[in-house]
């Protein structure tokens, strides 16, 4: 488990600026990421002051987290260095095209573990449209949502009940008394 945690933190020195950049932009990616970084987060807190020792099932949602958010951060990493050259603005116009492609990959683990056959033909002419919008600079289409969901759909035809990290991770979240969703209430005029 210390060794887990000595990576996290090390992980974290590495990213956290990243991180923090998405989340200044406001970004779609920080937005996915948030459930997950939050909940790594406040694990490691935990652990950081308290010494305690994880439960099993502790240690399993913080090795799970951390091996996702490192994969996930790790694929955006290379979008931004290679796709478009380490410039984080140009790499924030598309997002959300990022995001959809890291949800395909989502899915395409999930019907591996479900051993469901997906229509692989589908899927990879869903990844080199979103890609090949990347990689050209193109305006992103207001309806790509509506055609991502469209594929996605054709992909799956109900087969598996799809509840992604993302979604398990906001549940644990709430578990743990983690307020995700936090808003700031304004008063304007005088007070009352």
């Amino acid at each position: 488990m210390n060794e887990l945690i000595k990576e996290y933190k090390s992980w974290i020195n590495e990213n956290q600026n990243f991180i923090i950049h998405l989340k200044n932009h406001d970004s779609a990616l920080y937005t996915r990421f948030m459930p997950v970084y939050m909940v790594l987060n406040f694990l490691y807190e935990e652990y950081s002051n308290n010494q305690d020792e994880f439960t099993e099932d502790l240690f399993k949602i913080f090795q799970v987290g951390f091996e996702f958010i490192y994969s996930q951060i790790f694929t955006c990493k290379i979008y931004l260095e290679k796709t478009f050259n380490n410039d984080f603005h140009q790499f924030i116009e598309y997002d959300k095209v990022i995001g959809y492609l890291l949800y395909v990959e989502d899915l395409r683990y999930e019907l591996k573990e479900h051993d469901q056959d997906a229509d692989e033909n589908i899927v990879n002419n869903l990844v080199r449209y979103l890609e090949d919008l990347m990689i050209n600079k193109e305006e992103i289409p207001e309806t790509l949502n509506l055609y991502v969901d469209a594929e996605i759909h054709k992909v799956i035809e109900g087969s598996i009940d799809f509840n992604n990290i993302i979604d398990i991770f906001v549940e644990i979240a709430e578990t743990l008394g983690i307020d995700l969703y936090y808003e700031t209430d304004y008063l304007v005029g005088k007070d009352i």
